[in-house]
């Protein structure tokens, strides 16, 4: 079974791509590439004093550099049109909302902002219908014109 809709896996290397599916890709790789910016300013203070031994230090470090890596890794596959992404991507937009909600009562209500809004975009666009026509969740057009009526075989090969 093939998880790539038709335009994509007739024609790997084709540029149709709506523009929601551009837009979550950007906001995925810039998440991604901000996750792995924190890892490194966090990797940079690892010598300051703290409540965590380094042992603690350490292992947050791999988790936060993994975070980031595996965001970029959603945002490839994302734009190669896996429709698994959606869920991993969902999965990370609702863990950014959920830790932005605090900080509005905080001093810190900006940073709520920069984690609530694009987090909040891309929610929407996960369910656009162009996007889910890339991800292949929705027929296409000239998939659903085919009909399998008559006794013809449908693409996997059971007949009606």
């Amino acid at each position: 079974m093939n998880n790539q809709p038709d335009a994509i896996a007739s024609n790997p290397g084709s540029k149709h791509r709506p523009i929601s599916v551009l837009m979550i890709c950007a906001l995925l790789v810039l998440e991604g590439a901000a996750v792995l910016f924190y890892g490194v300013t966090y990797a940079l203070q690892l010598g300051d004093a703290g409540a965590l031994g380094m042992g603690a230090r350490l292992f947050m470090l791999v988790l936060i550099l993994a975070a980031g890596l595996w965001q970029l890794t959603v945002a490839h596959f994302f734009f190669r049109g896996k429709a698994w992404t959606r869920a991993a991507a969902l999965f990370w937009q609702l863990f950014q909302i959920i830790l932005a909600i605090p900080y509005f009562q905080t001093e810190a209500w900006l940073m709520a902002w920069l984690w609530l809004i694009p987090a909040a975009a891309v929610v929407v666009l996960l369910f656009d219908p162009r996007t889910t026509g890339f991800l292949g969740d929705r027929p296409s057009a000239n998939r659903g014109s085919q009909g399998t009526a008559g006794g013809e075989t449908s693409e996997s090969g059971v007949s009606n």
